[in-house]
């Protein structure tokens, strides 16, 4: 069995696709998250893979994942209705916990019941003044040692920034000083 997990994680860490998002199943390898928001669920597949590589290091702990995205009240209606994102994520093992909204409308609701938050995720397609309108919950749910990967759309396509609470720390504390 540890050969087939650690054949696994070298697909997923080095040669999965789309490439900009190996560097999460790395930290996941390293730090065996069993708490995970993602803000963002578009279509899926990122949170399925995410709970399935989590479950492989977190022992006999269940991986516990909360997903905020407006679902059906997509512009583009890209995105999974919130019943089939459900039943999608649930058959993962995992316990699921779907809200609808944007960052700004489901943290201040969600926050202080996500304490020890070990992995965020917030996807390229979340509207940057939402997710910043909320950032003063996110100490709330975060620790010193929780990683937030914030996918965005640069000149070279798509990467992952990761980032810690500090760093959200500090811009609150500018945000406030002005």
């Amino acid at each position: 069995m540890t050969a087939v997990r650690f054949l696994r994680y070298l697909y997923q860490a080095h040669l999965s696709s789309p490439a900009h998002q190996r560097e999460i199943y790395r930290e996941i390898r390293q730090h065996a998250p069993t708490r995970i928001v993602q803000i963002g669920v578009g279509d899926g597949v990122l949170a399925q893979q995410v709970i399935d590589f989590s479950q492989q290091y977190a022992g006999e702990t269940q991986i516990e994942y909360t997903g905020i995205d407006m679902f059906e009240a997509r512009e583009n209606k890209d995105g999974l209705p919130l019943k089939q994102a459900h039943k999608c994520l649930v058959a993962t093992g995992a316990k699921v916990k779907l809200t609808p909204g944007t960052a700004s409308m489901a943290l201040p609701r969600l926050a202080n019941s996500l304490p020890n938050t070990q992995l965020l995720l917030i996807a390229a397609d979340q509207e940057t003044s939402n997710v910043n309108a909320a950032i003063s919950w996110l100490p709330r749910m975060l620790t010193e040692n929780s990683v937030i990967f914030w996918e965005r759309l640069g000149d070279d396509g798509l990467h992952m920034e990761k980032l810690s609470l500090s760093h959200f720390a500090a811009e609150t504390q500018a945000r406030r000083a002005a």
